[in-house]
């Protein structure tokens, strides 16, 4: 990575929420120069080392969606920069950690088709120069991606293919996936969840 993001700085972790894949969430903070507004970082902690990317403007009412908010601070490359800095500092705590982010739905976003803000993303990702530590999955009818490590994960279709079946069954148990996604996202229409387990 060339360009830099903000100084970020470790808040803490808490277990709020946890469950038999959820472990923690770790949480870090930043503030940009440009436009004064803070921002969170949480990274979500799943069994097997792997780590959900969440980030948002903390003036954003969290009742307005948060997770898809635009801030219209035009500088999406210093925050992206900042996130994956903070994934990085991750990774050197977690040498086995594989991460996945979800590129959320916004008002002009169709349900069932890859939204805007997953296609920035990924444009980002391909222009990180991790692809020596981290093979991209991009799993375009979530608008998700995922990161997996490549020292760490053995067998990389194998592991996809169990975060795929992991999404079925809990779409199928009817368990919602408001932690990562919104219901605009899925293919039909309803709300689903990514998580692993071996």
């Amino acid at each position: 990575m060339k360009q830099t993001g903000y100084p970020f700085q470790y808040v803490g972790s808490n277990t709020i929420g946890a469950d038999k894949y959820l472990q923690e969430t770790h949480i870090y903070a930043f503030q940009s120069d440009k436009s004064g507004h803070r921002y969170q970082v949480h990274m979500e902690q799943y069994v097997n080392h792997l780590y959900c990317i969440k980030f948002f403007d903390v003036t954003v009412d969290i009742r307005t969606g948060k997770f898809s908010h635009l801030t219209g601070t035009y500088e999406p490359r210093t925050i992206f920069h900042t996130v994956a800095e903070i994934a990085l500092d991750i990774y050197r705590k977690d040498s086995k950690a594989s991460f996945f982010f979800v590129g959320s739905a916004d008002t002009r976003d169709r349900p069932g088709v890859k939204t805007r803000r997953y296609n920035v993303y990924v444009s980002f990702v391909n222009d990180l120069g991790i692809d020596h530590l981290f093979e991209a999955h991009l799993v375009d009818a979530y608008s998700m991606c995922v990161l997996l490590n490549r020292r760490a994960v053995p067998d990389m279709d194998a592991y996809m293919q169990q975060i795929l079946d992991f999404i079925a069954e809990l779409h199928h148990s009817h368990r919602t996936f408001s932690r990562f996604i919104s219901a605009e996202t899925s293919p039909d229409g309803s709300a689903v969840s990514v998580l692993s387990q071996q």
